[in-house]
């Protein structure tokens, strides 16, 4: 059994209109809004001369805005002009990781002195002095040691408190202190 709308598309496929490619591809008028806007906007984000000058306009400097997305809703908040514009990044201070290797090499004592610091866990006083008041092991920014030397110092560290030379939770109190 042939099916009537079969034959009415047979009939059909020569009569199709012809669309050019150009026209096919039509956007929508919310699409062309959109661009219309977006250029608009990233002609107006541009850095001008006069406003680089204007030492009182730093936002005018930055030239960068947040873009929008057509698939994110957006808040009334967004058109402002301090959530449009970036500000300037905030001073981020330098992670405290501690000295580069060349630097560490010459400020490391056991380094220097060519000790194993796990052979010093039985020494009070050495290990003490790398230690808070608190019992907390220092960070090698503070230390000034190798990462190597830091590794070793943090496990002799350790055994020293489970040994009981130094205490655990506060630093041991010397004599002289």
């Amino acid at each position: 059994m042939i099916s009537p709308f079969r034959a009415f598309s047979r009939q059909c496929s020569h009569s199709r209109a012809y669309f050019p490619p150009a026209s096919r591809s039509l956007h929508s008028p919310l699409q062309n809004d959109q661009k219309k806007l977006s250029t608009i906007l990233d002609e107006l984000s541009e850095p001008s001369a006069p406003a680089a000058s204007n030492p009182n306009a730093p936002w005018m400097q930055q030239g960068v805005r947040r873009r929008f997305d057509h698939k994110l809703f957006i808040r009334p908040h967004y058109f402002s002009h301090d959530h449009r514009f970036k500000g300037p990044p905030p001073f981020s201070k330098r992670p405290l990781i501690g000295p580069g290797k060349k630097q560490a090499k010459q400020q490391d004592v056991f380094y220097r002195l060519g000790v194993d610091p796990l052979q010093e866990a039985s020494n009070d006083v050495l290990m003490s002095s790398f230690v808070t008041e608190m019992g907390k092991i220092k960070h090698r920014a503070e230390t000034g040691l190798t990462t190597k030397s830091q590794r070793r110092l943090g496990k002799a560290i350790r055994r020293a408190k489970m040994m009981g030379v130094i205490p655990v939770l506060s630093s041991a109190r010397l004599p002289w202190n």
